[in-house]
């Protein structure tokens, strides 16, 4: 019969192809019977030659290659199908039927529309197949009378992968890799339980960072069995204390999160979905060392800090740290601590913010950073840390109540390109030709004792500590981390540990709900004088 499809035009043979592998794509291997693993073989032979011939004589481009990549699937699961059928006893061979099927059209509208297909048109056929075209089309599998009975459609949880993958591409697995499988659904599950009942492309973010996390924590057993419920047993050995030998990571990637992506790869594969996990892989850089990374400020300094005499009133504006009747509300000194704290922004990002980088989205105030020159307008000379850090920063409420807006409109109408103009840049980096733009800190840095820093910390709380501190509380606030990444401006080093799908999201502009859950982020000032109160002093 389908012969018949070569003596055809390649525009006809073509669209009676696709017509033919729509019917089939939703047939399963596991319910193909005799009849249809001889029709498909015959399809999978004919189909080859029709989509050779047509590339050579139709100029289809992208979409013969999407019927290309159908017809190389349909012929894998052709295979599958032949090798289940082939397992089956006799019995069983004969009791199968076929029931009906839903056919879905629209992976293959585009190459139809460039055939020139109308919606429900007939397609022209040849002599021998005139029948499939004219007649309704034969059924290839009885209809049992239980066929109310079928069960509801599968939930491809872990489980369910677990054990389809020991059916099917796993099934020659050893003892042992099989028990790591099988011990890392059971953590998983017994971490995160709402994972027994959802689909893997359903479980969310957080359930995947609480399995990322946890696992750095399950203790070194050294050759002792497993315990039944591995969770309960770290969760004891925490509350003991976390000075306890760890799993390394290279067992952490294989026997834990390797063994949760394989069963993801393998429902891909299966073309059960199409989905992608994020990132499971565990590095160096997880582990706690000493190294020379600032801390974030704890909630109790934020405080502390914003209780100081630059907030309460100073000596003199030269004698900031002395108390005193003063409060300087216009100068980088009062605004750049309180900047960073709630919005997460470099130093040198608070620095070198122009006036014209206010914008309005969504119906709120946003920072809008992009890379600049200094004031002389020296080309090359950039501020920025990475390109990653030109993003859109939304202004926190309690910011815009402190007045940061009305010193914004002040210094606007005052003439200002800068909005700290009195606020002395640098140029470093210049002996390597990558000369850019840097603002200090030493106006924090330098008195920082004097604001409620411990001794003990001193060494690892500077004024990048407070960005430390925002994304903490955002974490607390329970803001998406991919959202977090999107208002601090993710490094280098995260991007390249993030897959492309969530790169490609990084990459967006905000969200109005990204725009408004600023509010949700919690800082817990002291009694800052603000600038509205200062102006009216």
């Amino acid at each position: 019969m389908f012969e018949e499809l070569l003596g055809m035009e390649p525009k006809d043979a073509l669209m009676q192809l696709t017509r033919q592998l729509i019917d089939e794509q939703l047939l399963r291997p596991e319910d193909m019977t005799g009849a249809d693993l001889v029709r498909r073989r015959a399809l999978g032979n004919v189909g080859a030659k029709i989509i050779r011939r047509a590339r050579q004589e139709l100029q289809l481009g992208e979409n013969l290659n999407a019927i290309y990549e159908e017809l190389v699937h349909f012929n894998r699961a052709t295979v599958e199908g032949e090798a289940i059928y082939d397992g089956l006893p006799q019995e069983e061979k004969a009791r199968r039927g076929v029931t009906g099927r839903v056919i879905d059209l629209s992976g293959f509208d585009a190459v139809l529309d460039d055939l020139g297909a109308k919606p429900g048109e007939t397609l022209p056929v040849g002599a021998a197949l005139a029948p499939i075209s004219h007649e309704p089309p034969k059924p290839m599998r009885v209809v049992e009378s239980t066929v109310e009975k079928a069960s509801a459609p599968a939930v491809y949880t872990l489980r369910y992968l677990m054990d389809d993958y020991f059916k099917k591409g796993g099934k020659t697995t050893g003892s042992d890799n099989r028990a790591n499988v099988e011990r890392a659904v059971k953590l998983f599950e017994d971490l995160c339980p709402e994972v027994k009942v959802l689909a893997v492309m359903d479980i969310g973010l957080d359930l995947w960072d609480q399995l990322y996390d946890f696992v750095q924590e399950i203790p070194l057993l050294r050759g002792r069995a497993s315990p039944d419920d591995l969770v309960a047993f770290t969760r004891e050995m925490q509350a003991k204390g976390d000075n306890y030998p760890r799993l390394a990571i290279g067992t952490l990637n294989s026997n834990y999160l390797g063994a949760i992506t394989r069963l993801v790869k393998h429902g891909n594969k299966r073309r059960l979905f199409t989905w992608q996990a994020p990132p499971m892989v565990v590095t160096e850089g997880k582990r706690a060392t000493k190294s020379k990374a600032k801390a974030p400020f704890s909630p109790g300094e934020i405080t502390a800090i914003t209780s100081c005499p630059v907030y309460l009133g100073s000596a003199s504006r030269h004698h900031r740290y002395s108390p005193g009747a003063n409060v300087y509300a216009d100068d980088h000194i009062y605004w750049a601590p309180l900047t960073a704290m709630h919005v997460g922004m470099r130093v040198t990002e608070i620095g070198l913010l122009r006036l014209a980088q206010l914008q309005t989205w969504f119906g709120k105030p946003t920072l809008v950073l992009e890379l600049d020159g200094i004031d002389d307008g020296a080309a090359g000379e950039e501020g920025y840390k990475t390109g990653n850090a030109i993003r859109r920063v939304p202004v926190h409420p309690q910011l815009i109540e402190l007045g940061f807006l009305d010193f914004w409109q002040h210094q606007l109408e005052a003439g200002h390109k800068r909005l700290f103009p009195a606020w002395t840049q640098h140029i470093k980096g210049g002996r390597d030709h990558r000369p850019e733009v840097h603002f200090e800190a030493d106006f924090f840095n330098a008195h920082r004792l004097k604001w409620g820093v411990s001794k003990h910390r001193k060494d690892k709380l500077t004024f990048h500590s407070f960005r430390g501190f925002f994304i903490q509380a955002c974490h607390d606030a329970r803001i998406n981390p991919y959202t977090i990444l999107k208002w601090v401006g993710h490094d280098e080093e995260t991007a390249a540990k993030t897959n492309e799908v969530h790169r490609n999201y990084l990459s967006q502009d905000l969200t109005e709900e990204e725009v408004a859950e600023i509010a949700k982020v919690k800082v817990p000032i002291g009694p800052v004088v603000s600038y509205k109160n200062w102006l009216k002093r």
